[in-house]
Parts: structure tokens; C-alpha cells; sequence
């Protein structure tokens, strides 16, 4: 079977959580970078691959995909290794759940409403909108809220073992956790900060997202 490619930036939270389950399950994968910074997922290269410039993309197979989500499923489900959806109903409930609040709700307050403008748009020259993070962190506080509530006292969001939620919502939390005002939220939640430890010390996530 052909070695599968991602388009993307490495930096990316969505790219991470696609090369964190091709780790998990043990796939080998070429990437091809896409930088972000420059805007090359903007040029029509990288556009005939998602319309909407958006990354990663992902090929396998003769076959072409893009939304995160929707590869990471492919990845579980088309490679052999560890399962990463869990056996029941109501725990793979749980696990779509959380990806979803993730998209819907996670990312944009904590990557577009907080990180960003925090720590990315100052490292290009630029100044923080405080009046952005300032409006975003009452939703970033709901998600950690339910993300803490999903989580439920038990190791990752599959129960015993680790999930595709838990590698969708890690890259996430971590650029959340650089910025001060995610520093202050995470600590009000144990539960995540104690999950995100035992995640950290997985040889997926040393190698996808290195310190």
C-alpha cells in the first residue's frame, strides 16, 4: 500500500492531529509543507487541493481528502495498528462529541481568538488585539469547562486508551497553554493538565509536536 502524503504546515493544530494518528498507528508518511506564514495555502497549488485553503489535505491510495476529521477517521479505519475509536456506542459518542466541540467551538477561541493575536501576530511584528482575546475568553473558558466535563475522571476521552479526540484536541490546548491567559484558565482544570501530561510523554507527540 502507497506511503500516504499530508499537505500542510507543521504547525498547524489540524496537521498535527492527522500526523499524531498516522503515529499512533504506526504509518510512515510523507509530508509536504505548505507554509502558512507565507500564505502558500492560499496559492492555487495547495487550493485545487481544498477550495477553501485550508489544511492539512491528505492522499492515499489514488485518493484525495481534506477536513482533519474526516482523514483522521480515514486513518483508523484504513490502516492496521491500534484502534483509535473506542468499542461502545456511548464512548465513540464521546469521542465524536469532543472532536466536534473542538471545531465548533475550541479552536476558533482558543487558536483564532487567543493564540494568534497573543504570540503569533507579535513574533511578525505586529501588536495584540486586546480587545479580541479579551472577548474570546469566556467561550475559551465554557470549552475548557466541558472538555473537562467530557473527560469524566477517566485517562483520555476513549476511556482506557487514547482516542482520536484526544489527538484532535491536544495540539489545540497546547498553543492555548502558551499564551497567559490559557496558563490561567488550564490551571483552574487539573483533570486536563494531568491529561495532557500523560499525552506529552506518548512517542507520538515527542515526535509530531517536539518541545
Amino acid at each position: 500500500m502507497s506511503e500516504p502524503i499530508v499537505y500542510g504546515d507543521p504547525i498547524s493544530t489540524y496537521v498535527r492531529s492527522v500526523r499524531l494518528a498516522l503515529a499512533e498507528k504506526g504509518v510512515p508518511h510523507a509530508l509536504v509543507a505548505v507554509d502558512l506564514v507565507k500564505g502558500q495555502h492560499k496559492e492555487a497549488a495547495h487550493m485545487a487541493r481544498n477550495p477553501w485553503g485550508k489544511m492539512p489535505a491528505f492522499e492515499h491510495a489514488g485518493h484525495c481528502f481534506y477536513e482533519a476529521s474526516a482523514i483522521m477517521r480515514y486513518v483508523d479505519e484504513a490502516f492496521s495498528g491500534p484502534a483509535l475509536m473506542p468499542s461502545t456506542p456511548a464512548e465513540r459518542v464521546r469521542v465524536n462529541q469532543l472532536m466536534s466541540v473542538v471545531d465548533s467551538y475550541g479552536y476558533g477561541a482558543s487558536i483564532t481568538n487567543i493564540f494568534i493575536p497573543r504570540v503569533l501576530v507579535p513574533m511578525l511584528g505586529g501588536q495584540t488585539d486586546e480587545a479580541q482575546v479579551e472577548a474570546a475568553k469566556p467561550t475559551a473558558v465554557l470549552f475548557l469547562a466541558e472538555v473537562n466535563r467530557l473527560l469524566g475522571g477517566t485517562d483520555y476521552f476513549g476511556g482506557k486508551a487514547v482516542s482520536l479526540a484526544d489527538l484532535h484536541l491536544l495540539p489545540v490546548l497546547a498553543y492555548l497553554n502558551a499564551t497567559p491567559e490559557g496558563q490561567g484558565m488550564l490551571a483552574a482544570t487539573p483533570a486536563i493538565v494531568a491529561w495532557m501530561a500523560r499525552m506529552n510523554q506518548r512517542a507520538s507527540v515527542k515526535a509530531v509536536m517536539p518541545a
